[in-house]
């Protein structure tokens, strides 16, 4: 099922030494997610990429304001409802959204085995596939079910967090930075899994810098600035813009 952001706009309460005030981190955001596509996010550090994640998850910080909607498949959200407290993002974490979080390995509890902590997540979720299955969708050799993250590769600890987040077949993906510490090989086949389970039906957002390798599994790319989406096309449309900023992130791609 598709997802998306419609005209989202989040301000985060702060406050200095002597009032309180408000930064917006997110301004009239619309970024449709369509069924069976991956979609990359790219922009600045700073400019509210991570922040979509946030949107998307439930899982904005403390003091947020938010307004605009969300859609999962058939769920909708407004307003005060992004922050995550309604009752029914429990039945969407994991389920219907699935989340890559940037730095894998310390996403797993340092003192478990990997395979323990997989079937955890089958279990909670009532997820489908074994632990075995998910390895094997994600191309990761079901011997890492006996490591502890630790010991796993920096390939290996993506894969088994691509494997998490799996677990529930969820209809959205988000991934944050999935291949930020891979080489370009390995990086290339994170992008080739996430395509995979475009392929399947879902939905997968990929917020990311490596512009270079996304093209392995890349539909169309969003441009972020200042808490804004300036432009969202194909990537071999994009590549070509005539604006410096969005053209400036697709200099190197072949």
């Amino acid at each position: 099922m598709s997802a998306g952001l419609d005209g989202v706009t989040v301000d985060i309460m702060t406050r200095n030494r002597w009032t309180p005030s408000t930064t917006r981190v997110l301004d009239d955001v619309t970024l449709p997610l369509p069924a069976g596509t991956v979609t990359a996010l790219v922009g600045e550090s700073g400019c509210g990429k991570s922040m979509v994640a946030s949107v998307l998850t439930g899982l904005l910080p403390p003091g947020s304001a938010p307004s605009g909607r969300l859609r999962v498949g058939d769920e909708a959200f407004t307003d005060g409802e992004l922050v995550g407290a309604d009752r029914r993002w429990r039945g969407l974490r994991g389920r219907r959204i699935g989340a890559v979080p940037q730095s894998a390995s310390t996403s797993f509890t340092p003192v478990r085995s990997v395979g323990a902590q997989l079937d955890e997540v089958i279990g909670t979720l009532g997820g489908s596939r074994d632990a075995v299955e998910l390895c094997r969708r994600v191309h990761l050799d079901p011997a890492a079910l006996r490591l502890f993250p630790h010991e796993l590769s920096g390939g290996m600890a993506q894969r088994a967090a691509i494997a998490a987040a799996l677990a529930g077949d969820p209809d959205t993906i988000v991934a944050d930075e999935p291949t930020s510490a891979l080489d370009a090989e390995l990086s290339a086949d994170i992008w080739e899994l996430l395509a995979e389970a475009a392929s399947t039906g879902a939905a997968v957002l990929v917020i990311t810098h490596d512009v270079e390798t996304m093209r392995r599994g890349c539909d169309s790319v969003a441009v972020m600035r200042a808490g804004r989406i300036v432009d969202h096309r194909r990537l071999d449309e994009i590549a070509a813009s005539d604006d410096a900023y969005v053209a400036g992130f697709f200099e190197r791609v072949p």
